[in-house]
Protein backbone atom coordinates (compact mmCIF):
# COMPACT_ATOMS: atom_id res chain seq x y z
CA UNK A 1 0.00 0.00 0.00
CA UNK A 2 1.23 3.27 -0.94
CA UNK A 3 1.40 6.30 1.62
CA UNK A 4 -0.24 9.51 0.31
CA UNK A 5 2.18 12.00 0.26
CA UNK A 6 1.49 15.58 1.42
CA UNK A 7 2.35 18.48 -0.79
CA UNK A 8 4.35 21.53 1.39
CA UNK A 9 4.69 24.32 -0.71
CA UNK A 10 8.10 26.31 0.54
CA UNK A 11 8.09 30.05 0.00
CA UNK A 12 10.21 31.29 -3.43
CA UNK A 13 13.06 33.89 -2.86
CA UNK A 14 10.66 36.23 -4.86
CA UNK A 15 8.02 35.95 -2.65
CA UNK A 16 9.93 36.78 -0.10
CA UNK A 17 11.41 39.54 -1.67
CA UNK A 18 7.75 40.77 -2.11
CA UNK A 19 7.20 40.34 1.47
CA UNK A 20 10.00 41.90 2.71
CA UNK A 21 9.03 45.10 0.27
CA UNK A 22 5.48 45.31 1.22
CA UNK A 23 7.11 45.20 4.79
CA UNK A 24 9.18 48.17 4.35
CA UNK A 25 6.69 50.41 2.50
CA UNK A 26 4.18 49.84 4.98
CA UNK A 27 6.92 50.71 7.86
CA UNK A 28 8.04 53.57 5.66
CA UNK A 29 4.21 54.92 5.22
CA UNK A 30 4.14 54.01 9.23
CA UNK A 31 6.71 56.57 10.16
CA UNK A 32 5.90 59.37 7.39
CA UNK A 33 2.41 59.26 9.19
CA UNK A 34 4.24 59.60 12.79
CA UNK A 35 6.17 62.19 11.43
CA UNK A 36 3.38 64.17 10.34
CA UNK A 37 1.60 63.86 13.19
CA UNK A 38 4.45 65.51 14.91
CA UNK A 39 5.26 67.79 13.03
CA UNK A 40 1.24 68.53 13.52
CA UNK A 41 1.23 68.66 17.31
CA UNK A 42 4.35 70.77 17.35
CA UNK A 43 2.57 73.84 15.18
CA UNK A 44 -0.40 73.45 17.37
CA UNK A 45 2.10 73.65 20.43
CA UNK A 46 3.59 76.77 19.46
CA UNK A 47 0.56 78.16 18.47
CA UNK A 48 -0.68 77.85 21.81
CA UNK A 49 2.45 79.02 23.60
CA UNK A 50 1.97 82.25 21.42
CA UNK A 51 -1.98 82.53 22.51
CA UNK A 52 -0.96 81.61 25.82
CA UNK A 53 1.38 84.80 26.15
CA UNK A 54 -0.23 87.17 23.73
CA UNK A 55 -4.28 86.57 24.42
CA UNK A 56 -4.31 87.94 28.08
CA UNK A 57 -2.32 91.05 27.83
CA UNK A 58 -4.60 91.83 24.55
CA UNK A 59 -7.86 90.99 26.41
CA UNK A 60 -6.96 92.61 29.77
CA UNK A 61 -5.90 95.77 27.58
CA UNK A 62 -9.33 95.75 26.30
CA UNK A 63 -10.83 97.73 29.07
CA UNK A 64 -8.82 99.53 30.98
CA UNK A 65 -8.53 103.25 30.60
CA UNK A 66 -5.55 104.65 28.27
CA UNK A 67 -3.44 107.46 28.98
CA UNK A 68 -0.99 107.91 26.01
CA UNK A 69 1.74 110.35 24.84
CA UNK A 70 1.98 111.91 21.48
CA UNK A 71 5.71 112.57 19.91
CA UNK A 72 7.17 115.81 18.95
CA UNK A 73 10.64 117.24 17.72
CA UNK A 74 11.87 120.27 16.82
CA UNK A 75 15.11 122.56 17.05
CA UNK A 76 16.71 123.88 20.20
CA UNK A 77 15.13 126.50 21.41
CA UNK A 78 12.04 125.77 19.94
CA UNK A 79 8.94 125.08 21.40
CA UNK A 80 7.02 121.75 21.12
CA UNK A 81 3.18 120.48 22.26
CA UNK A 82 2.50 116.72 22.93
CA UNK A 83 -0.80 115.26 23.40
CA UNK A 84 -1.94 113.64 26.30
CA UNK A 85 -5.21 111.34 24.93
CA UNK A 86 -6.96 109.27 27.06
CA UNK A 87 -9.18 106.46 25.91
CA UNK A 88 -12.24 103.86 27.74
CA UNK A 89 -13.13 107.21 30.42
CA UNK A 90 -16.85 106.30 30.14
CA UNK A 91 -18.67 107.08 33.67
CA UNK A 92 -15.04 108.18 34.88
CA UNK A 93 -15.41 111.13 37.77
CA UNK A 94 -11.71 112.55 37.61
CA UNK A 95 -7.90 111.31 37.96
CA UNK A 96 -4.51 112.55 38.48
CA UNK A 97 -0.91 111.18 36.84
CA UNK A 98 2.70 112.24 37.59
CA UNK A 99 4.55 113.13 33.34
CA UNK A 100 8.02 112.09 33.59
CA UNK A 101 10.83 114.20 31.52
CA UNK A 102 14.47 114.53 30.87
CA UNK A 103 14.59 118.48 32.62
CA UNK A 104 17.67 118.91 31.08
CA UNK A 105 16.40 118.72 27.83
CA UNK A 106 12.60 119.83 28.12
CA UNK A 107 11.05 122.80 30.06
CA UNK A 108 7.75 122.74 30.74
CA UNK A 109 5.93 126.10 29.68
CA UNK A 110 2.14 125.14 29.70
CA UNK A 111 -0.36 122.48 30.25
CA UNK A 112 -3.93 123.76 28.57
CA UNK A 113 -6.97 121.38 28.91
CA UNK A 114 -8.79 120.25 25.81
CA UNK A 115 -11.78 118.86 24.04
CA UNK A 116 -12.16 115.69 26.61
CA UNK A 117 -12.76 118.09 29.76
CA UNK A 118 -14.06 121.16 27.62
CA UNK A 119 -17.08 119.24 26.52
CA UNK A 120 -17.85 117.73 29.79
CA UNK A 121 -20.49 120.02 32.02
CA UNK A 122 -18.50 120.67 34.57
CA UNK A 123 -14.68 120.32 35.39
CA UNK A 124 -11.92 120.94 37.58
CA UNK A 125 -8.00 121.25 36.99
CA UNK A 126 -4.95 121.57 38.89
CA UNK A 127 -2.06 122.16 36.92
CA UNK A 128 1.72 121.59 38.74
CA UNK A 129 4.55 122.17 35.87
CA UNK A 130 7.04 122.07 38.69
CA UNK A 131 6.17 119.37 40.84
CA UNK A 132 9.57 117.94 41.07
CA UNK A 133 12.82 117.81 39.26
CA UNK A 134 11.62 116.39 35.45
CA UNK A 135 8.40 115.98 36.69
CA UNK A 136 4.83 117.58 36.44
CA UNK A 137 1.44 116.84 38.11
CA UNK A 138 -2.19 116.96 36.57
CA UNK A 139 -5.48 116.31 38.12
CA UNK A 140 -9.11 116.98 36.78
CA UNK A 141 -12.30 116.28 38.15
CA UNK A 142 -15.35 115.71 36.39
CA UNK A 143 -18.03 114.64 38.96
CA UNK A 144 -20.81 114.52 36.58
CA UNK A 145 -19.05 111.99 34.72
CA UNK A 146 -20.71 112.90 31.63
CA UNK A 147 -17.22 112.90 29.60
CA UNK A 148 -16.73 110.80 26.36
CA UNK A 149 -15.31 107.80 26.23
CA UNK A 150 -12.15 108.98 24.63
CA UNK A 151 -10.51 112.17 23.45
CA UNK A 152 -7.33 114.67 23.93
CA UNK A 153 -7.38 115.14 27.70
CA UNK A 154 -4.76 118.00 27.49
CA UNK A 155 -1.99 119.27 25.88
CA UNK A 156 1.66 120.23 27.50
CA UNK A 157 4.31 122.29 26.13
CA UNK A 158 8.34 121.86 26.38
CA UNK A 159 11.25 124.28 25.75
CA UNK A 160 13.72 122.33 24.26
CA UNK A 161 17.03 123.37 26.06
CA UNK A 162 19.53 121.13 24.07
CA UNK A 163 19.90 118.36 21.67
CA UNK A 164 18.43 115.37 22.82
CA UNK A 165 16.16 112.65 23.51
CA UNK A 166 14.04 112.68 25.83
CA UNK A 167 10.94 110.00 26.77
CA UNK A 168 7.65 110.79 28.41
CA UNK A 169 6.26 108.83 30.57
CA UNK A 170 2.92 108.89 32.60
CA UNK A 171 3.45 107.32 36.38
CA UNK A 172 1.54 107.45 39.89
CA UNK A 173 -2.02 107.51 37.90
CA UNK A 174 -5.17 107.37 40.28
CA UNK A 175 -8.73 107.31 38.53
CA UNK A 176 -11.88 108.13 39.86
CA UNK A 177 -14.45 106.02 41.12
CA UNK A 178 -12.07 103.33 42.28
CA UNK A 179 -11.35 100.18 40.91
CA UNK A 180 -10.58 101.26 37.35
CA UNK A 181 -7.74 99.45 35.66
CA UNK A 182 -5.16 101.79 33.89
CA UNK A 183 -2.61 101.75 31.20
CA UNK A 184 -0.14 103.75 29.69
CA UNK A 185 1.87 104.60 26.50
CA UNK A 186 5.09 107.05 26.41
CA UNK A 187 5.59 109.55 23.91
CA UNK A 188 8.84 111.00 22.52
CA UNK A 189 10.59 114.57 22.15
CA UNK A 190 13.63 114.74 19.77
CA UNK A 191 15.62 117.71 19.31
CA UNK A 192 17.80 116.58 16.30
CA UNK A 193 20.91 118.66 15.02
CA UNK A 194 20.76 120.71 11.55
CA UNK A 195 17.57 122.03 11.87
CA UNK A 196 15.93 118.56 11.08
CA UNK A 197 11.97 117.63 12.67
CA UNK A 198 11.46 114.25 13.59
CA UNK A 199 8.75 113.12 14.97
CA UNK A 200 10.23 109.30 16.39
CA UNK A 201 7.35 106.48 16.86
CA UNK A 202 7.34 105.58 20.74
CA UNK A 203 5.34 103.01 19.80
CA UNK A 204 7.96 101.28 18.02
CA UNK A 205 10.38 101.67 20.50
CA UNK A 206 8.22 100.34 23.31
CA UNK A 207 6.69 97.40 21.75
CA UNK A 208 9.89 96.70 20.18
CA UNK A 209 11.78 95.12 23.73
CA UNK A 210 8.11 93.50 25.50
CA UNK A 211 7.38 90.04 24.80
CA UNK A 212 8.18 89.39 21.54
CA UNK A 213 11.73 88.15 22.31
CA UNK A 214 9.95 85.55 24.50
CA UNK A 215 7.88 84.44 22.25
CA UNK A 216 10.51 83.44 19.59
CA UNK A 217 12.60 81.54 22.38
CA UNK A 218 9.60 79.83 23.15
CA UNK A 219 8.94 78.56 19.99
CA UNK A 220 12.20 78.11 19.32
CA UNK A 221 12.78 75.75 22.10
CA UNK A 222 8.98 73.78 21.25
CA UNK A 223 10.00 73.18 17.82
CA UNK A 224 13.38 71.93 19.34
CA UNK A 225 11.50 69.61 21.48
CA UNK A 226 9.37 68.03 18.81
CA UNK A 227 12.07 68.02 16.45
CA UNK A 228 13.87 65.56 18.96
CA UNK A 229 10.59 63.68 19.19
CA UNK A 230 10.21 63.13 16.07
CA UNK A 231 13.87 62.04 15.28
CA UNK A 232 13.01 59.85 18.21
CA UNK A 233 10.33 58.13 16.78
CA UNK A 234 11.88 57.84 12.79
CA UNK A 235 15.09 56.23 14.71
CA UNK A 236 13.08 53.98 16.94
CA UNK A 237 12.91 50.16 15.63
CA UNK A 238 9.73 48.35 15.07
CA UNK A 239 9.13 46.20 18.69
CA UNK A 240 8.56 42.83 16.83
CA UNK A 241 11.55 43.41 14.58
CA UNK A 242 14.86 42.09 15.45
Amino acid sequence: MVAAVESVSTPTTAQHLQHNKTFMIARVVTLNMKTVFIIKEALFLVLLIVLIIVAPDALLAADDLLLTVSDAGGDTGDHVTVNINIENATGTEGGQFVLNFDDDILKPIALETESFLEEAESSMEMVNLEYAPGQLMFIWITAAADTEDSGVLCTVTFELLKEGESLLEINEVIISPDGIDTSTEPGLVVAPADGVDVVADSDAVVEENRTSPIIIIIALLALAIAGYFAYRQIKKPDAGRH
